[in-house]
């Protein structure tokens, strides 16, 4: 039995042991009061008699007859009794009114105290919490019926055997130190939790409060209240499970996660962050302990991104390098996105990758597509021997011609000075012409590094335009140029642009090689696209392009052509892409099909 049952079982005895006593004490009283009413009254007459005698023999003669005295004497006597008994009367029946009203007060006790213990042991037998109380060696003395029923057993079971029957063996120890520990500190209240067993073998875990108390007899007992948390040590259990598959996919992907409120500074970092740039695990970072780390030459810009974020309070996204502290470089990617806090603050949740193996991939990929890219260039030359040979040959040709008749209008007499000097001008014009179709196939041949620069698109169709004429001319395909005179500049590279339009007029002339119906016309068109970007399209009208072959058109290795390696487009689109454009092919509503590129336009140097 529980403390309360005790403590509830000891006022109902109590108060029933009153009312008997009262109603006991009650009825004796009252009965009393009737004797003493009826001997008090027989006293007063015998006492009236005797006085009324002695009266009559001691007394002066009376001047009346004797019957008359004594009549007299005795209806005083009974006056006086009769308000005797009045007087004894009322208080007979205010005593009983009292006592009457004491045992209806102690009746209503009982009947609260018995509602009350009703009430009192229905909240602890259905209470949903389990209820214990055992002794110094762990015996149950008392369960209450929810928390018999939780743990699969009826109260009966559980009722004088150890309160270990409900551990499991791993937890039976610590169960004894529990208790051991309440023992040792009578009156304190101690939690903790700890996993039970049911009956059925499942387990549940449960937060115990309990406190050793002094029992009237000196025996000391262990309350113990035990809450079911198992609900929530799953939660804990899968959050926890989940946190680590979280920091095990940050780690193989080498991407952490960050927090950053912009109201407090305050920078937390998931432990894949610390280990990227670096630092030891904390509970947060400093915003200068960060900038610190950053590189140099990256620093400045770092900070206008934060600056602007904090300002703007919208998403960003940046690139920059960590200078660690062995001296090496680290390649870090990081994007944010910005939030509103309980409070309608600023905070950002972002994340941050290293891509230092990307960077190094992509370096050596891009050393390997200019390797490729000076290959097919020089292939291109290759098949272009007759063009650049005709495009040599006849500014050499024109040098001899001009320089035999310069000699002869030098041998005349006089000579004729006037016109030697304009064959000479026209010497001098042929060998630039010569000079600089060397120099653009030097050019193209040499494998040179990136070097980008504001440059007019217009110009760089020209310079291949002059090595192709030849191509053109020998092909029956006559050009037509559609160049838009006012275009703002690109920051570019000459060389490798080059190389993508002369892919693409190569291309065109050889899709139309096979047409013998129609003219071979090939259209080269520059202008600006609705958000004003440099575009540029080279339209054919030769065999045009296979449904099939559209989405593999740009693919490597993948060629139309029975002698073709299949790089060309791929390495032009790459081309493209690096200088943050687009190309793209599509075929004509009639006969041919049309390749365009864009390209950002420089509106800083636009003329």
């Amino acid at each position: 039995m529980s403390p309360l049952m005790v403590a509830n079982a000891w006022r109902r005895s109590a108060a029933r042991d009153g009312r008997v006593s009262v109603l006991m004490m009650v009825e004796p009283t009252i009965k009393s009061w009737r004797s003493a009413e009826q001997w008090l009254l027989g006293s007063m007459a015998l006492a009236l008699g005797a006085v009324a005698g002695i009266w009559l023999l001691l007394g002066p003669a009376p001047t009346a007859a004797p019957h008359f005295i004594a009549i007299a004497l005795l209806v005083a006597s009974v006056a006086a009794s009769l308000i005797m008994m009045g007087l004894v009367g009322r208080t007979h029946r205010q005593m009983e009114a009292v006592l009457e009203g004491r045992v209806s007060a102690e009746a209503r006790a009982i009947e609260t105290l018995r509602h009350s213990e009703a009430q009192w042991k229905e909240v602890f037998e259905h209470n949903p919490v389990m209820y214990f109380m055992v002794d110094e060696t762990g015996t149950v003395l008392s369960v209450n019926t929810f928390g018999a029923a939780q743990l699969g057993y009826s109260v009966s079971e559980l009722l004088g055997k150890s309160v270990l029957k409900v551990f499991p063996a791993e937890e039976q120890r610590v169960a004894q130190s529990n208790v051991a520990v309440c023992l040792e500190n009578i009156g304190q209240t101690h939690s903790w939790e700890i996993c039970k067993v049911r009956k059925d073998g499942s387990t549940l875990w449960v937060r115990e409060n309990a406190k050793a108390v002094r029992r009237l007899d000196g025996r000391l007992i262990v309350l113990i209240a035990c809450e079911d948390i198992t609900e929530r040590k799953r939660a804990e259990n899968a959050l926890r499970q989940s946190e680590m598959y979280l920091a095990e996919a940050q780690r193989l992907s080498h991407t952490g996660s960050f927090g950053w409120r912009v109201a407090s500074g305050e920078i937390i970092w998931s432990e894949e962050t610390f280990r990227i740039f670096g630092f030891k695990k904390a509970p947060s970072i400093k915003h200068a302990t960060v900038i610190q780390r950053i590189h140099p030459d990256d620093r400045a810009r770092v900070q206008r991104t934060i600056d602007r974020a904090s300002s703007d309070g919208k998403d960003f996204a940046h690139g920059y390098r960590l200078l660690m502290p062995d001296g090496s470089i680290k390649h870090v990617h990081a994007a944010a996105h910005a939030v509103r806090d309980a409070s309608d603050g600023i905070e950002f949740v972002g994340a941050v990758t290293d891509i230092t193996a990307r960077k190094h991939a992509e370096m050596e990929l891009h050393e390997a597509q200019a390797t490729l890219a000076h290959v097919t260039r020089v292939t291109a030359l290759g098949e272009l021997a007759a063009s650049i040979a005709h495009e040599v040959n006849q500014p050499l040709a024109a040098v001899a011609t001009n320089a035999a008749a310069c000699r002869r209008w030098l041998d005349r007499e006089p000579p004729d000075l006037k016109e030697a000097r304009g064959t000479v001008e026209s010497i001098i014009k042929d060998g630039h012409r010569a000079g600089e179709v060397i120099q653009r196939v030097r050019a193209l041949v040499n494998k040179a590094t990136d070097q980008k620069a504001a440059l007019h698109i217009n110009d760089v169709i020209n310079e291949v335009i002059s090595l192709v004429q030849h191509e053109l001319l020998s092909h029956q395909v006559s050009l037509r140029l559609e160049l838009s005179p006012e275009l703002p500049l690109v920051v570019a590279d000459r060389i490798q642009l080059q190389q993508v339009i002369l892919n693409l007029v190569i291309n065109g002339i050889e899709a139309m090689q096979p047409v013998t119906d129609r003219p071979r016309e090939l259209v080269i068109r520059t202008g600006q696209d609705d958000i004003r970007q440099i575009m540029v399209t080279v339209k054919d009208c030769g065999v045009g392009l296979a449904t099939a072959n559209a989405d593999r058109l740009f693919d490597a290795f993948f060629t139309t052509k029975s002698g073709g390696m299949g790089m060309g487009l791929s390495i032009c689109r790459s081309i493209i892409g690096a200088h943050g454009g687009r190309l793209s092919a599509s075929g004509n509503a009639g006969p041919g099909a049309t390749f365009q590129f864009t390209l950002p336009s420089n509106q800083e140097g636009a003329p």
